[in-house]
């Protein structure tokens, strides 16, 4: 990530370790972080420390 110190925020997609996919970050905060499966579409809740930048090069649009 150039350099830069990469962080999960709203509207970047991620990798969740907990689930094993990439999700779209949907809000951070101070409970958990809200995600969105890219592969279908649910929902979930997880925490900073599970996501790590997206494993397969999705987009971050």
């Amino acid at each position: 990530m150039s350099g830069a110190e990469w962080e999960p925020r709203e509207g970047r997609v991620a990798y969740d370790r907990r689930s094993g996919e990439d999700v779209r970050v949907m809000a951070v905060h101070a409970c958990g972080v809200f995600v969105r499966s890219l592969r279908d579409g649910r929902e979930g809740v997880t925490t900073l420390g599970e996501l790590a930048p997206p494993e397969r090069g999705a987009e971050e649009s």
